[in-house]
């Protein structure tokens, strides 16, 4: 997860970030002393969420050769995976929903390392106003 580092550029823009893991309650401690967030963290084993978001699973998401490109560029840039914590064939992405709850934008993600950026969202959020 990387949206946090720019949780500012969110906020400035009236976008709420909220943290939707699929591992279990008792990693979302962890989770936050190692990235450093302190917004709201929610987690759903179940992956039900995943599912309503139509965010993409399984061993077609991680066995691609843009997986091992992004693998590979994150090594060289010193990043290392740490231990899974959920399902490692479930991928994340970001969904804009509204006040009432409509979805408004989405973006799911290709497989790991095809991270939405924040200015990605906010471009987004902007076209729905």
């Amino acid at each position: 997860m990387q949206l946090h580092r720019d949780r500012e550029l969110l906020w400035s823009a009236g976008v709420a970030l909220h943290v939707i893991g699929n591992g279990a309650p008792m990693f979302i401690a962890g989770f936050r002393e190692t990235t450093g967030y302190d917004g709201s963290i929610y987690t759903d084993p179940s992956l039900a969420v995943f599912r309503a978001a139509e965010l993409r699973s399984g061993i077609r998401t991680v066995a691609t050769l843009g997986t091992v490109a992004r693998s590979i560029g994150a090594l060289r840039r010193g990043f290392r995976q740490g231990p899974v914590q959920g399902s490692a064939l479930q991928q994340g992405g970001a969904v804009l929903v509204s006040r009432e709850g409509q979805i408004l934008w989405q973006r799911a993600s290709e497989g790991p390392g095809d991270n939405v950026s924040a200015a990605e969202i906010v471009a987004a959020y902007a076209r729905t106003r």
